[in-house]
């Protein structure tokens, strides 16, 4: 019940009860002329308007406090939705705004486990460590140093077709251990890839093809940083076998200087000529 309407009620009621009291007064008053009676039937009169008045308020005092008590629960109703609502709002707000940050620092931390485990790893820390490759070991600073001067071919310098021999190179800055000769046809030049290997009868020379020189030590009896004695004299040593004829054959010796390249394996390599180079072969007579 709306505010102001009790009061506009209460007003009603009493001019309807006392209609008929008026109308009662009235009629008594002409019909009988009796003051006793009058008042008598006036006050029982009265006294049932008062039972009804006081029934009537008290009906209409509950039923006005029972639509108070309506409205206001209405609009407390009405207001706890709207606080529910903008609390639901904020704390959904809230949640989102946590779960965003929970997550994000779980992940921030996850990156962050998962760094560390990459540089233990990438460190060497944790797990089996890899085994680290073997540097290859630095080749020494490469240097010319050899000076071959003189060509012996065998003792006295009387080597024989047919017969083993020991090659000597005289000079300077050898390295008997390393360095290494080759005999090549007298007009070819040494360090060419077009020289021709030292034949009398295109087979059985020792040693034979570029390999063979290569393998050939250096390192023989008397040798030094003056002297290279390339081979034994023996079974180790050079041979060129007999042609049957009475000719001399003159080669050349080429020397590769081990320390310029740091390897002895191609014909280029062979690229240092002695001041005499020629290596003479006597026939067999």
């Amino acid at each position: 019940m709306q505010s102001g309407l009790g009061p506009l009620v209460l007003t009603l009621v009493l001019a309807c009860a006392l209609l008929p009291v008026a109308s009662v007064i009235t009629r008594r008053r002409v019909d009988n002329g009796g003051l006793v009676s009058l008042h008598e039937e006036v006050v029982k009169d009265l006294t049932g308007i008062e039972d009804k008045l006081s029934g009537g308020f008290n009906g209409l005092k509950k039923a006005a406090d029972a639509s108070i008590l309506n409205v206001s629960k209405a609009s407390r109703r009405r207001r706890r939705g709207k606080t529910k609502k903008k609390g639901s709002k904020k704390s959904s707000r809230r949640r989102r705004r946590g779960s965003s940050s929970k997550t994000a620092r779980r992940r921030r931390r996850r990156s962050s486990k998962t760094a560390r485990r990459r540089r233990r790893r990438s460190s060497g820390g944790g797990g089996t460590p890899t085994p680290k490759p073997t540097p290859t070991p630095t080749p020494p600073a490469t240097k010319a140093d050899a000076r071959p001067q003189k060509i012996e071919a065998g003792w006295g310098d009387m080597a024989k077709m047919g017969e083993f021999f020991t090659l000597f190179i005289m000079g300077s800055g050898f390295d008997p251990e390393k360095d290494r000769a080759l005999v090549i046809h007298g007009h070819d030049t040494c360090g060419s890839s077009s020289a021709r290997i030292a034949t009398v009868l295109g087979s059985g020379d020792v040693p034979s093809g570029v390999a063979g020189w290569s393998s050939l030590k250096c390192n023989g009896l008397t040798s030094s940083s003056s002297k290279l004695a390339c081979g034994d004299g023996e079974k180790d040593g050079v041979k060129f076998p007999d042609d049957k004829w009475v000719d001399t054959y003159n080669f050349k010796v080429c020397v590769c200087d081990y320390s310029k390249k740091n390897k002895c394996i191609t014909k280029g390599d062979f690229d240092t000529t002695p001041s005499r180079p020629t290596l003479k072969v006597n026939p067999v007579v």
